[in-house]
């Protein structure tokens, strides 16, 4: 087994910023830098680089769009795997979790 390539898979996933965006392309769809940087409220450059980091390890995916780059979920991969968190955390961490109640709406992308 190679530990230094699970290490580096839950390095990825152990930054806030890279998990959002994943949270927020697994639910919003394909995006652009600027609309996930506006979405998160984050500044564009720190953006980038956390994409950066996703496409090298294939988390995510680009397109070109004339001058855009649409950056989207691995639908293979990735997108399975939040599935699989989301209903771990909905079965297991829901009630107990403090900060449940203020997470809702990015853990759905909505309100429930």
């Amino acid at each position: 087994m190679k530990y230094a390539s699970f290490d580096h898979f839950f390095t990825i996933l152990g930054n806030k910023q890279r998990v959002r965006t994943l949270q927020l392309l697994d639910i919003g769809g394909p995006q652009s830098v600027s609309s996930i940087a506006k979405a998160l409220n984050a500044e564009q450059s720190a953006v980038s680089h956390s994409l950066r980091q996703l496409l090298q390890c294939h988390f995510v995916t680009v397109k070109q769009d004339g001058k855009e780059r649409i950056y989207s979920i691995n639908e293979d991969t990735v997108s399975p795997l939040f599935k699989q968190i989301r209903n771990h955390v909905e079965k297991y961490c829901s009630e107990s979790c403090e900060h449940w109640e203020s997470e809702k709406e990015v853990f759905y992308g909505h309100k429930r």
